[in-house]
């Protein structure tokens, strides 16, 4: 299994012998039209993706329905009959974008996608209500985490988790200064010890690029990555990096 970071913020590509599966697809330039002041996100070159790349998705992962993960532009360069995974509030919108072919996942659920396999698990306070899930993708023995906001190293424990490769954030965002919306570098250090896991892939990078009305309201902590390399752990942080598991 390949997972590759195909862009600057938190757009994955995975691919395996048999399958190809897509997560939060943002490919373009701008993350929302000009005229959406809440919140937007630009960069100066499309996400690393190519036609063929996307000709080879069997399956699209929504895992959140907020703006910055579900990108209608980017969806609708994909057929409407494609599979696509994602939580409840996600299905209303992709149906009225023509979408299919979707299924709602709740923890537990585990889907076979080729050789892939994803199971869902319960997403981290306070997402695990109703808006998203973190899950695993498993190949064999070989197996990728991911969560795309919050979680603690006690729910890891909990559900006796271990994984090869771990897509985390790391910089800390807390809306009003109390409402936590991702994880400190501190904190993921602890969530990937329990884990077991040497490769960390950041999932949301550089959140204060994000820019619109939301940004008044978010405190950002610093990112340390040096404490994830002192205790060897691997840092894959820029677009285009690859991990193969």
């Amino acid at each position: 299994m390949k997972i590759t970071k195909i862009d600057d913020y938190q757009s994955w590509y995975i691919e395996s012998a048999h399958a190809a599966i897509i997560i939060d697809p943002w490919l373009d330039k701008v993350m929302q039209p000009k005229s959406n002041l809440f919140i937007n996100r630009s960069r100066n070159e499309n996400a690393l993706v190519t036609k063929e790349m996307i000709s080879k998705v069997s399956c699209i992962i929504i895992s959140a329905p907020f703006e910055d993960h579900f990108h209608e532009k980017s969806l609708m360069r994909f057929d409407r009959n494609i599979l696509v995974l994602t939580s409840k509030p996600s299905e209303k919108k992709l149906r009225k974008l023509g979408f299919n072919n979707i299924e709602v996942l709740k923890t537990g659920i585990q889907k076979n996608i080729g050789d892939l396999t994803i199971k869902a698990h319960e997403a981290g306070f306070p997402y695990n209500y109703l808006w998203t899930f973190s899950f695993e993708i498993t190949q064999g023995e070989k197996v990728l985490y991911f969560e795309s906001h919050v979680d603690k190293p006690s729910r890891i424990k909990h559900n006796n988790l271990k994984a090869d490769c771990a897509i985390l954030t790391t910089e800390e965002v807390k809306i009003l200064g109390l409402l936590p919306l991702s994880n400190s570098s501190e904190t993921t250090l602890e969530i990937l010890k329990e884990l077991e896991c040497k490769n960390i892939m950041i999932q949301g990078s550089d959140p204060a690029e994000t820019k619109g009305f939301i940004s008044y309201f978010l405190k950002i902590g610093k990112e340390n990555l040096r404490i994830f390399k002192s205790n060897n752990i691997n840092v894959y942080k820029d677009p285009g990096s690859e991990v193969v598991i």
